[in-house]
């Protein structure tokens, strides 16, 4: 497996752990796809999650690589989620889930942006 997709089983574990539900990983829209969809249970909020996953963090902050194309790129596929499977009525957000490999460590960004 490679890192990436190992970090997302760790962040979707960690969501889970944290409340929320998992609706879909590896959402795709056209070309887009966002890593993670999920609902907040104690909020009921929709969830939009980019996991960013290093192996150290000598070079900066993962949530660094999540700048305005890739935003842009989120947000469409959002949109597309929404419409496959309804949400533009209800709350909805950006999430960034961080995952250091060594040491272990995972940091969710809430509201990334």
């Amino acid at each position: 497996m490679n890192t990436g997709r190992w970090g997302e089983r760790l962040a979707a574990g960690f969501l889970l752990f944290h409340g929320y539900r998992i609706l879909a990983r590896n959402y795709r829209f056209g070309r887009y796809e966002i890593d993670i969809v999920a609902r907040e249970r104690r909020s009921n909020i929709l969830v939009f999650v980019e996991v960013k996953t290093r192996s150290a963090a000598d070079h900066g902050l993962p949530r660094e690589a999540v700048g305005p194309k890739k935003q842009l790129f989120l947000t469409r596929a959002a949109q597309g989620y929404m419409k496959q499977h309804g949400g533009f009525d209800e709350p909805a957000r950006f999430d960034v889930v961080e995952v250091y490999i060594r040491p272990l460590r995972i940091e969710h960004i809430p509201n990334a942006f």
